[in-house]
């Protein structure tokens, strides 16, 4: 067995975690070391939050290596376990006590260029204005608006930037993608949720360009006039699970702790 170590400086501190990871490996008898872009990996072990793991989520997905996550965020969707539980964690992997779990991804195409997101592309003004905007599935009018942004994410981040906005909940293994506007300006537009492999446009109709942004990263500037199309891609992100918590479980217990704490 070979594993990766992506570890986040901002959040492993000093790189203590990672070196714990590595040494307890070795330990086991486990061959690992610090993630390379050119490695090649059973497991690729994420020391940090879910920010971490969307760094690196894309390329898992190409290369079908599963992904463990070690919490060191605040909430951890996507993570398994905790430092502290992390010798366990390395002894069932050793002893595929363990099943995994399928993400989808969704491609996000401009121009020639092609980005994927596991949680959500997100199209809004590069001035930070309001901007109008236009979205279609399949060439087919969906609505007209002036918004400060739009949203379409997977099931994964519909409890993300989309659940903060307004969008429903989705269970991971729905095949969807959800669309969210944020802060329309109308009483009309809603949510909406379409296909996986449906074909979604967002264009500018503003006076300036927009930007786009993948995963939280600003990738792109769209000209105004132009848009972004977005669709399912074929490959899956997999994660490394424990527990047969159900999602449903997972999310409550997880929303509760995001919770503002009581006096």
């Amino acid at each position: 067995m070979r594993i990766g170590v992506y570890s986040n400086p901002n959040k492993d501190t000093g790189g203590k975690v990672e070196s714990a990871a590595l040494e307890l490996a070795s330990k086991l008898g486990i061959y690992a070391e610090k993630y390379s872009q050119d490695g090649r990996y059973d497991f690729i072990l994420s020391v940090g939050g879910d920010g971490t793991i969307l760094g690196i989520a894309e390329r898992c997905a190409r290369t079908e290596t599963p992904i463990l996550g070690v919490n060191m965020g605040t909430i951890g969707f996507l993570t398994e376990t905790e430092p502290a539980a992390l010798e366990t964690a390395l002894k069932r992997l050793a002893a595929r006590d363990y099943f995994l779990e399928r993400r989808a991804l969704i491609d996000a195409q401009i121009g020639d260029r092609h980005y994927y997101a596991l949680n959500d592309v997100v199209m809004r003004s590069a001035s930070g204005r309001m901007i109008g905007m236009e979205v279609r599935v399949n060439a087919e009018l969906i609505d007209k608006f002036t918004c400060d942004g739009y949203i379409a994410c997977t099931p994964t981040g519909s409890t993300a930037y989309s659940l903060s906005a307004g969008g429903s909940v989705i269970g991971p293994n729905t095949p969807v993608i959800a669309l969210t506007p944020i802060n329309p300006h109308t009483l009309r537009t809603r949510p909406i949720v379409v296909g996986s492999f449906e074909r979604i446009h967002m264009t500018d109709l503003g006076a300036s360009d927009a930007a786009v942004f993948v995963d939280g990263e600003r990738v792109d500037t769209v000209r105004a006039g132009n848009g972004v199309t977005v669709s399912g891609w074929d490959k899956c992100a997999l994660f490394v699970r424990f527990d047969k918590k159900s999602f449903y479980s997972r999310l409550l217990d997880k929303l509760n702790d995001w919770s503002a704490p009581e006096d």
